[in-house]
């Protein structure tokens, strides 16, 4: 603000009228510099003055004009105040309707600009609204947001407004104790700053209290010194309500005649401001005074009168009679509900690519959006990745970065609550917002960061590119609705990665403990290998030393002969095992850790499997048994995953099944089944389950023992596997000592693209 308007500022409190010549001049020199936002301030001053005076309305066209420049230019400051100002001439006006557009609008943009005195200002302006429309609980609601925006200015000016308005609120509840409490402040704030007009409305408001309370005289008093400072001042406004109230103390003390005459003048005032709701109250006193003295026809004039403006009032305010017609589209569900259905579709609950872009596809039809973002941050980079758009291919770039929308990527960064911006242009990057759309006019957007797991990670965008949006509250809470099944998506995303991640760590876990068996098994061919050689060794040196002495008997090559055909034979029998050993876990190893879709004999590779894990079942004394009463079958499939599924259920066998038995017995069975190319069956004759564990048994990260080598993922990663990578079904049964019967289902597969 410049020294020159500051001084003005100054002046205007005591000669508005001068103040205003000076501003105009100022105005019209600013806009010839072309410092649009000087003379844009400049006028927001003169209607400051003019509200005072009760003249502002004839600045509704130049606020409106001011308005469409501000946008134009970005200047997003003196776009707040000129939507406050328009939201005060319709207010007066009784255009609750249009006042109620321009001050929603200007709280939002108060939020983008961080222009704190104009959101204040807005909000005292909606709570007067809903005081006048009967709902001074919503009143209260907007006063408390606004008394926590207070303490963060120091203004006097706003601090006496607030306070004054908090007490006709309070006046409303008729808690008169509060509301004086409150006019009292009023008053301290008002003469604290030399705000004459609320110095007088202050003294009015107390004047109102004290005829609430039947004092009359004290009443008429401070109504009197009200009137005094409003004509001082220029505040015709306050002229009219305190010519009502000194009618009312007349009329209460019986002077009905001079009571009539202050009406008049009330009246005359409301009629000078073009408030329509004063006017209406005045001539309603009016016609009661009138009857008071037995006039019925003046009565009945001031009725009719009264009726007229009442119903203009209706006119200017009353709720939209119809709204769009797809509104009322019973072909189409209305939006909340196709919110509620898009929340229940499975797809949101994998966290996959295919799943953010599906979503966003049907939340941008279903909010009619002309387009919708997700940017995902990629904070050690400094950088903003767009992961999921509908419709696709409109950015310039789905990468912003130091070198791409700086501004735009430093932004989306730092939000960390919801950016509303009904005009692109006031965006707090807007120049970078509107190139990133090339052949686009972006007109509005709205932004909702994106959170998981307690932290930002990104923000969801939504911008029209047709026809300019206000983003109502509606339209903000459906926004953060769609946000929240994108969190959904990511939430799952994230688990599906922790869960893969822990399936991995246990199937290498499975694989070392397969690793130790057959190792621990190998150990006894492989030493009994080493001591045939070693001894056959010993026997070729007593031979070789035997010859060189010329001592060599027949005898004794014979014997030599017999040991080493017996240690060769030993040898190759137990180099022969270890091999076999070897072989059998290199494939079924190979199998677990690459997974690769062949062809198999399943008895053939069942008996491979249960021979890797022999060395545990033989420490553990529990039997095993293969049934193929159909023969053996060949299949294609993923060898690899049935491995990992026959290791679990052992597994989870011993460790739960067998527990307290010494000689457990586990049986497959394996047949052809009608339906599917395979019925793999397998049992043990252990514990057996309670039905809430049977219940839950397929759960990931549920255990029975947690603590004592039981993940919670065996029996978890089973059922993935059979219903996921093999394409088959599984399915449990179990009672409390009776074992546990396990039966799954497997097709004839394909091989998957990897």
């Amino acid at each position: 603000m410049s020294p020159e308007l500051q001084r003005l500022i100054l002046i205007a409190r005591r000669h508005p009228r001068l103040a205003l010549r000076c501003y105009q001049r100022l105005q019209q020199q600013a806009s010839a510099a072309g410092n649009t936002a000087c003379a844009l301030d400049v006028l927001y001053q003169r209607y400051f003055t003019l509200e005072r005076l009760g003249e502002a309305g004839q600045l509704q066209e130049e606020l409106e004009h001011g308005l469409q420049l501000a946008r134009q230019q970005c200047l997003a400051v003196q776009a707040g105040k000129l939507l406050e100002a328009l939201g005060r001439v319709h207010f007066t006006h009784s255009e609750y309707r249009e006042a109620i557009d321009c001050w929603t609008q200007c709280i939002d943009n108060s939020l983008l600009s961080g222009d704190l005195a104009s959101g204040v200002e807005a909000r005292i302006g909606l709570s007067q609204i809903s005081n006048e429309l009967g709902d001074p609980g919503q009143g209260a609601r907007y006063f408390m947001d606004a008394a926590g925006l207070i303490d963060q200015l120091d203004d006097h000016y706003l601090a006496a407004k607030l306070a004054l308005n908090r007490g006709v609120n309070y006046f409303h509840f008729n808690r008169i104790d509060d509301a004086e409490q409150q006019f009292r402040l009023g008053l301290q704030h008002a003469q604290e700053g030399g705000i004459g007009e609320y110095v007088a409305e202050a003294y009015w408001h107390i004047g109102h209290v004290l005829y609430d309370r039947c004092d009359y005289a004290a009443a008429r008093q401070h109504t009197e010194l009200a009137l005094q400072l409003a004509q001082k001042h220029g505040y015709l406004w306050l002229r009219s309500v305190a010519y009502d109230t000194l009618a009312s103390v007349l009329q209460a003390q019986g002077d009905v005649p001079a009571a009539m005459v202050l009406c008049e003048q009330a009246l005359e005032f409301a009629e000078l401001t073009g408030s329509l709701y004063q006017q209406a109250r005045h001539l309603g006193t009016l016609s009661a005074l009138a009857e008071q003295q037995q006039d019925i026809p003046r009565a009945l004039a001031w009725a009719r009168r009264q009726h007229a403006v009442e119903a203009e009032m209706n006119r200017l305010s009353a709720p939209e009679r119809m709204q769009a017609l797809r509104d009322y589209d019973l072909l189409q569900k209305p939006v909340d509900e196709q919110l509620l259905d898009l929340s229940a579709d499975p797809l949101i609950n994998h966290g996959t690519q295919s799943a953010l872009q599906l979503l966003a596809e049907r939340a941008a039809g279903i909010l009619r959006i002309d387009w919708l973002g997700v940017w995902v941050f990629e904070r050690p980079a400094r950088q903003c990745r767009c992961v999921a758009q509908s419709p696709q291919g409109q950015l310039a770039q789905i990468v912003l970065g130091a070198s791409q929308q700086p501004q735009l990527c430093r932004h989306l960064l730092a939000t960390a609550s919801p950016v509303v911006a009904p005009d692109a242009r006031l965006h707090p990057a807007a120049g970078d917002l509107l190139a990133l759309f090339p052949g686009l006019t972006v007109q509005s957007a709205l932004e909702m960061p994106l959170r998981v797991l307690n932290a930002t990670v990104g923000v969801v965008s939504f911008v029209q590119t047709g026809s300019p949006r206000k983003w109502s509250r509606e339209d903000q809470q459906r926004a953060a609705h769609v946000c929240h099944l994108f969190e959904r998506v990511f939430v799952n995303q994230e688990r599906e990665r922790l869960q893969e991640e822990m399936q991995l760590s246990e199937k290498m876990a499975s694989l070392g403990r397969l690793v130790a068996g057959v190792a621990h098994e190998i150990n006894t061919p492989v030493g009994i290998s080493i001591t045939a050689i070693s001894h056959l060794q010993g026997e070729l040196k007593s031979l070789g030393l035997q010859l060189a002495e010329g001592r060599l008997a027949k005898s004794a090559l014979q014997a030599f002969m017999h040991t080493a055909n017996d240690s060769v034979g030993l040898t190759l029998r137990n180099l022969e095992r270890a091999a076999g050993l070897i072989t059998s876990f290199k494939e079924v190893a190979v199998d677990q850790g690459s997974d690769v879709f062949r062809a198999i004999s399943l008895r053939h590779y069942l008996e491979e499997i249960f021979s890797n894990l022999g060395p545990v079942l033989r420490r553990s004394g529990h039997a095993w048994e293969l049934a193929f009463p159909d023969g053996d079958i060949e299949c294609q499939t993923y060898p690899g995953a049935l491995a990992q599924i026959i290791t679990n259920l052992v597994n989870n066998s011993l460790l739960h099944g067998f527990e307290q038995q010494q000689h457990g017995r586990m049986t497959v069975t394996v047949r052809r089944s009608e339906g599917l190319d395979v019925l793999l069956e397998y049992r043990d004759d252990g514990a057996g389950m309670a039905p809430d564990i049977l219940r839950r048994m397929f759960d990931p990260f549920f255990t029975t023992k947690l603590g004592q080598g039981g993940s919670g993922l065996g029996m978890n990663i089973v059922y993935n596997l059979v219903t996921g990578r093999l394409k088959g079904r599984i399915s449990a049964e179990s009672q409390p000592g009776q074992g546990v019967r396990f039966l799954i289902g497997l097709p004839q597969l394909e091989p998957t693209a990897e």
